[in-house]
């Protein structure tokens, strides 16, 4: 024997709930075929300026103030940037890591100093502790007589 369940019954909901869930027809008309603000060349003008402005004081991050300040990508201040000739914030020349900082003593820590330079040093070092060894077992039998005498 088959059995058959019944189906259940869908609630019907009031036409309120359907107005405002429903967005007007017109809406997707109204929006722009995804294109963005368009600024005047005196806006431009002038947000570049700013861009000028805070590299001139600081060095950089011009692009970064003028996009908080105005609320615009720094990619679009970048194109504009581009297109105006202005000319680019360089990076400073950055010299290799490797060897001592300009101005810094060479010593026997130091990273320049030559594979002779350290072994000689290393052999004054050695020579230093053995003298200091020979000064403490001297001074420890002073120690060691001057405690029995008491």
């Amino acid at each position: 024997m088959l059995l058959v369940m019944p189906k259940k019954a869908k609630k019907k909901t009031t036409s309120l709930k359907k107005s405002v869930n429903k967005k007007p027809a017109t809406s997707r008309k109204a929006k722009s075929k995804g294109r963005g603000k368009r600024y005047t060349p005196a806006q431009k003008a002038k947000i570049l300026a700013y861009v000028n402005e805070v590299n001139s004081k600081k060095g950089r991050g011009g692009a970064a103030a003028a996009s908080r300040k105005f609320g615009i990508s720094q990619i679009t201040i970048g194109q504009w940037i581009k297109k105006s000739g202005m000319p680019a914030i360089t990076k400073k020349k950055t010299t290799a890591k490797r060897g001592p900082k300009p101005g810094a003593k060479r010593g026997a820590n130091s990273g320049g100093a030559g594979f002779a330079a350290k072994l000689r040093r290393l052999a004054d070092v050695h020579d230093l502790i053995a003298k200091k060894k020979s000064e403490l077992a001297s001074l420890e039998k002073e120690y060691a007589k001057l405690k029995n005498s008491l």
